[in-house]
């Protein structure tokens, strides 16, 4: 386009004068041809270039799940060091996570794994396959958020330990239980219908081995591993320790309940072992992350985690392919109280066998001494609404495990 110097109000004035008025003018009209068009956006890159530059206070983030599958519920992990580097002097208290499109604030939690100073910030998300959301971190005072996961010691119930989130619950047992005969070793699994958080009501009332509308306990653990422990394996069986020592909370939701427990040391094959056990359970997740580091004299200790096969009369399954075990059972009780699922996933970079011996179904691992051996475990029921039969779970396994190899791009 062209521009016409406009020069017939200015009659009367000098030619240097003119001149002056003229490139004015031409200043003028190059400015408004400089900053006529906005900045690009045809990218969520330039997106958040553009809105970084105009708002320095604010931290943009693109979520892409590059997977063939929806995602539900699933915890976006930031690294706290990061977030400080883009947002100067932020403090854990004043943090914020809003949708970019909609501005809308969603639930976060900083994680502190124990420490006293902020590792991670974690949210959640729902993401369609193959799609991307975009996010805002900034500095603000957060709403309250609704706890989703929770956890505790139980003194009054022989030093249990329990915890839960929205969809599940369950349990391990204190050293308190060691000389009962009702003492048990694996996790046990509490069946919920309910996404309020149900421990200490359960507990207080002592009725919950039958379902009064919320749910109820009714899955067997014995000696045996549950629905995912992990113990030394020898040519005679499982090596259980006693019952947990001593424990420590890391975080405290409300998205994420994470802890430890600790153990004694026992005897195994003529060698002294110590364990320590690491677990966090999400928000919206049937299915905890256990960290387990086995301290021990030798160069190496075969240890197995997987699920009890109660009485054998469920239908197993062994899932190689996608690392994983799964069992589909009659629920406990005197009353039809459903079906009860429990399974082990096992990520790719351990180094496993399966196996259905010992009435269990196993993942065989040997590990070094120290060396951290990560697994998923969890459990699902046909009444929780979730999971209204064992294709519906074991679908649920297999997509957790291909997910696990196709994290969400965060950039």
């Amino acid at each position: 386009m062209k521009y016409k110097i406009v020069n017939s109000l200015v009659p009367s004035l000098s030619w240097n004068r003119r001149i002056l008025w003229i490139v004015f003018q031409i200043f003028c009209l190059n400015g408004s041809m400089t900053f006529a068009e906005p900045p690009a956006m045809n990218t969520h890159r330039g997106y958040e270039r553009s809105f970084a530059n105009n708002n320095p206070k604010t931290f943009p983030l693109t979520v892409t799940n590059k997977s063939p599958h929806a995602r539900f519920a699933q915890t976006v992990e930031i690294n706290w060091t990061a977030i400080q580097k883009k947002l100067k002097n932020i403090t854990p208290d004043q943090v914020i996570v809003r949708l970019a499109d909609t501005q809308a604030e969603t639930p976060s939690q900083v994680i502190y794994n124990g420490k006293a100073t902020p590792q991670f910030l974690i949210f959640q998300t729902d993401i369609p396959a193959n799609a991307s959301r975009r996010f805002l971190i900034e500095k603000g005072t957060p709403a309250s958020y609704t706890p989703r996961t929770y956890g505790r010691q139980v003194p009054e119930r022989y030093d249990d330990f329990a915890w839960e989130n929205d969809r599940i619950a369950f349990r391990m047992y204190g050293a308190a239980l060691d000389a009962r005969p009702d003492n048990a070793k694996g996790i046990d699994l509490w069946l919920k219908k309910t996404s309020s958080l149900v421990i200490n009501k359960w507990y207080k009332t002592d009725d919950y081995h039958r379902d009064h509308g919320e749910g109820l306990d009714a899955y067997s653990v014995g000696f045996t591993l549950g629905a995912g422990n992990s113990a030394p394996l020898t040519d005679k069986g499982l090596v259980f320790s006693a019952n947990y020592s001593s424990y420590k909370i890391l975080d405290q939701g409300p998205l994420r309940f994470s802890f430890q427990l600790i153990y004694q040391p026992w005897m195994v094959d003529g060698k002294m072992v110590q364990q320590m056990k690491t677990i966090s359970l999400d928000a919206g997740s049937n299915l905890n992350k256990i960290t387990d580091v086995y301290q021990f004299e030798g160069s190496v200790l075969t240890v197995a985690t997987g699920v009890t096969k109660h009485k054998d009369d469920g239908h197993p399954v062994i899932d190689r392919e996608n690392r994983l075990v799964s069992y589909w059972d009659q629920a406990d009780g005197k009353v039809d109280n459903g079906k009860v699922g429990v399974g082990v996933i096992v990520p790719e970079h351990e180094t496993v066998s399966f196996e259905n011996k010992m009435d269990h179904l196993l993942a065989i691992a040997r590990l070094k001494s120290g060396e951290p051996f990560v697994y998923y475990q969890g459990g699902a029921w046909n009444r929780s609404g979730y999971f209204p039969d064992e294709k519906a779970w074991v679908d649920y396994l297999k997509v957790f495990s291909e997910n696990l190899k196709t994290p969400l791009n965060i950039h």
